[in-house]
């Protein structure tokens, strides 16, 4: 018998086994695991079973089985953190662009046609340059709307004509784009498919959603390793730890250096970072 289950929004849709195996082996779970654990959960989910009860019986095996893989799953929730006011999430999405070997300056004030603008995150690759502008929500379910759209490609067609205006368009844009933690609307994505505008976002597009780009390269944000107390993230962020591959990668004593935390936190964020990213 089909078994449906209750998302975030509300909707009520068909559970799916196969769906919940890709996402544990996406964090590294072997097949033979993630299918024993889809099972139990299965046995487990009742008609007001909600995504998030699903998530966490997950988690919490997977995390049992290894805790590292379960570190790897909580990625959205770990996103999520990079909060309240959204700049460490602009900083974490300049380093996963940097990976990927763009170019990238942070809040960079451009001259529009109409009026000036600061945009999150200037990019740059193989001569092209590229407008992002992020959108972070604390609440994770809570989707990006079309305004959010129309608000980038406002800003993207302001500036792209200041550059256009100048000779030999020194300077030019070639795209605009609209980057998010959680998911876009259906109308959201229409709209920036029509004008021209890249979406990176939760699940959009299929190949190079934000979380594919982040799995493809474990660029796993340092708040992965939860629990982190807000100062200890303040002071992470603010001595550039932005991933927790910058922890894995000093040694011990030049964290401590570096971060200026204490030496508990620091040797336990140590493990959890050498855990989840140097091996299983």
């Amino acid at each position: 018998m089909n078994k449906t289950i209750i998302k975030a929004s509300g909707k009520v849709e068909r559970f799916e086994r196969q769906k919940l195996i890709n996402s544990l082996t996406r964090s590294g779970a072997p097949e033979d695991i993630a299918g024993h654990i889809a099972g139990q959960i299965e046995k487990k989910i009742e008609p007001s079973s909600t995504t998030r009860y699903i998530y966490k019986l997950a988690h919490d095996m997977l995390n049992r089985y290894n805790s590292a893989l379960g570190m790897r799953y909580s990625i959205k929730k770990a996103i999520s953190m990079l909060g309240p006011s959204g700049y460490p999430f602009e900083k974490y999405f300049a380093r996963v662009l940097d990976h990927y070997g763009y170019g990238v300056e942070l809040n960079v004030i451009m001259k529009g046609y109409c009026v000036s603008h600061e945009v999150d995150i200037l990019a740059s690759k193989e001569n092209r340059h590229f407008i992002i502008e992020c959108k972070y929500h604390g609440n994770g379910s809570k989707p990006t709307d079309v305004k959010v759209a129309l608000y980038v490609n406002s800003r993207f067609a302001d500036i792209r004509k200041a550059c256009e205006m100048q000779a030999g368009h020194r300077d030019a844009v070639h795209e605009g784009w609209l980057v998010t933690n959680t998911r876009c609307t259906e109308d959201a994505i229409v709209y920036a498919e029509c004008a021209g505008i890249r979406i990176i976002s939760w699940k959009y597009p299929d190949r190079r959603s934000l979380e594919k780009m982040i799995e493809d390269k474990q660029l796993y944000p340092v708040t992965i390793l939860s629990p982190i107390k807000k100062d200890i993230l303040e002071a992470l962020f603010l001595n550039n730890f932005i991933l927790a591959q910058d922890i894995a990668d000093v040694d011990e004593q030049t964290f401590i250096k570096k971060s200026g935390i204490d030496k508990g936190t620091a040797a336990r964020l140590k493990q959890r970072a050498d855990e989840i990213c140097v091996g299983l």
